[in-house]
């Protein structure tokens, strides 16, 4: 049931000479951009719930239940990192829950709220470390390791603060819904705020939206610049750390990109910051040298831009868009909420730049906002639950179904052929059972994502996480699996849809062999 009907067939008659080929794994990723006959061999039409390795791609991490009971949408994940221990929040419209251990959560940490959607950080001074939190709402909040307290910052409406960032042992806010940016004295948390007042900057128009601080060297230090980013995309930059200090206070310059997408739209990779726009994520530190048509031409997204673009169409307005960097895992991931209650993600092999989907077409893990704790990668969910991702090789119990469709191949030098046999090579923690179909001369089917597809189950190999992506060396249950599997298509040009349903085993794919006929023309 899961071969196609051959869309001609080789003519009876004509010699038959058999081949073999060979498709690479997807290790360059997704390609959305490039017209379907134009991809490379290894990359990727769809690559859902998929990591590219260097030299294979791997099914993705699970998720297992960490906090539950928190009664409403989970809109913001958020760490206390001390510098001797760590505490872990999840917050909702009303309340700020400690979800430092798993299981049910206990009386609420901070009550009496009316936003879920906070921009924090942790920032140290020599009374302490802090979590610092604003959210447009309620009152900045300071969270010191054991007290939650409403710091005492004068000038401006506490409550008006939307984000914050830290430059030069200062702390910067905006103010909601203007061009206004507030910065405190060096290593304070409260007092009196200073304005700096972009408006005359913004040539577009548009509100102060983000916030960020971008390292020229790839590290914090003395040539860090500070980056204001209007709701219409111009971005502001400043060196210097004392603007009451025209000798140390410059302006850089002001450069054009296109307008971010909500608060959480700026993610730290090294030292570069990305900049989450409505035409994919775009590097400062390339818009600083080349501009914005270079800048969109090298973004980090370039690949699949094409996808962003539509999703912002279709979910722009929608609550959830965010970006965060897992190290642990060398990933980066683009949350895409469809709804208040569903959302899938792009995922970035940040040591390739190689782009997958999570969830697209099977498999979503549904996250309203994301997290990292003890250096673990967490979730919430409109339910009230908080849940660990890459842990295991589940869903919360259920398998983790995975849709590839490499790039269209051609053997025997553009000649009519017919693919009879494909034989992907895994390495597996058992065996595993692919549901396959043959696309042939550039026919774009959807891939194979119903539940009526094997479900393959076999010993766990060592757990996601404990060890570095693309170097830990797996368990002893994980070995070689080569089946051969019949297929069946005829064109000029054939690629595959594949799905796999591995529920509980480590699973890589290494390459796929093909076997083929091809036709050639009688004698006379």
């Amino acid at each position: 049931m899961f071969n196609t009907r051959p869309r001609r067939s080789i003519k009876p008659g004509s010699q038959a000479r058999m081949g073999y080929g060979i498709i690479p794994p997807s290790v360059r990723g997704l390609n959305l951009k490039a017209g379907i006959n134009a991809l490379k061999p290894d990359e990727a039409l769809v690559l859902d719930n998929w990591r590219p390795g260097q030299t294979y791609q791997q099914v993705r991490g699970g998720y297992t239940s960490h906090a539950t009971g928190l009664g409403a949408s989970v809109g913001t994940l958020m760490e206390w990192a001390g510098p001797s221990s760590r505490k872990f929040f999840g917050a909702t419209a009303t309340a700020i829950y400690e979800v430092t251990s798993a299981g049910a959560v206990g009386a609420a940490a901070v009550s009496s709220l009316s936003s879920a959607y906070w921009q924090h950080l942790n920032f140290t001074t020599s009374g302490g470390a802090f979590l610092v939190l604003c959210n447009g709402s309620d009152s900045v909040r300071n969270y010191d390791g054991s007290s939650w307290t409403t710091p005492s910052i004068t000038n401006v409406t506490s409550a008006d603060l939307i984000n914050v960032a830290s430059h030069k042992q200062r702390l910067w806010f905006i103010e909601k819904n203007s061009t206004k940016a507030w910065y405190l004295g060096t290593s304070s948390i409260s007092g009196a705020a200073t304005k700096f007042d972009l408006g005359d900057k913004f040539r577009r128009g548009g509100k102060l939206q983000l916030i960020g601080t971008l390292s020229q060297d790839s590290g914090d230090g003395l040539d860090d610049v500070l980056c204001f980013i209007s709701s219409n995309g111009e971005v502001v930059v400043y060196q210097g750390g004392n603007p009451d200090d025209p000798n140390d206070w410059s302006l850089v310059g002001v450069y054009r990109a296109a307008a971010p997408i909500g608060n959480r739209a700026l993610i730290r990779v090294g030292g570069d910051l990305g900049i989450l726009t409505e035409r994919g994520i775009i590097s400062v530190r390339q818009l600083m040298q080349g501009g914005s048509a270079d800048a969109e031409r090298q973004a980090i997204t370039d690949k699949i831009d094409p996808g962003i673009i539509n999703d912002f169409r279709s979910y722009g307005t929608n609550t959830g868009w965010e970006m965060i960097v897992h190290e642990r895992t060398r990933q980066a991931l683009v949350n895409i909420p469809k709804s208040a209650s569903t959302a899938f993600q792009y995922a970035l092999n940040i040591q390739t730049g190689a782009w997958s989907t999570y969830g697209f077409y099977a498999s979503p893990m549904n996250a309203t906002c994301w997290g990292i704790a003890n250096n673990e990668l967490y979730f919430g969910d409109s339910s009230g639950n908080v849940w660990h991702a890459e842990n295991g090789y589940q869903d919360n119990g259920a398998a983790i179904t995975c849709a590839w469709k490499p790039s269209f191949q051609k053997y025997g030098k553009g000649a009519l052929y017919r693919v009879s046999l494909i034989q992907p090579i895994f390495i597996a923690g058992g065996r595993i059972t692919p549901a396959v179909r043959v696309n042939v001369d550039y026919r774009d089917d959807l891939p194979l994502t119903t539940d009526e597809y094997p479900v393959d189950a076999g010993s766990a190999g060592s757990v996601w996480g404990t060890g570095l992506w693309g170097t830990a060396i797996w368990g002893s249950s994980a070995v070689p699996y080569a089946d051969w599997i019949n297929a069946d298509g005829v064109g000029t040009a054939s690629t595959i849809n594949m799905v796999i349903r591995p529920n509980g085993i480590p699973a890589r794919l290494s390459e796929t062999n093909v076997r083929y006929e091809l036709a050639q023309v009688p004698s006379l």
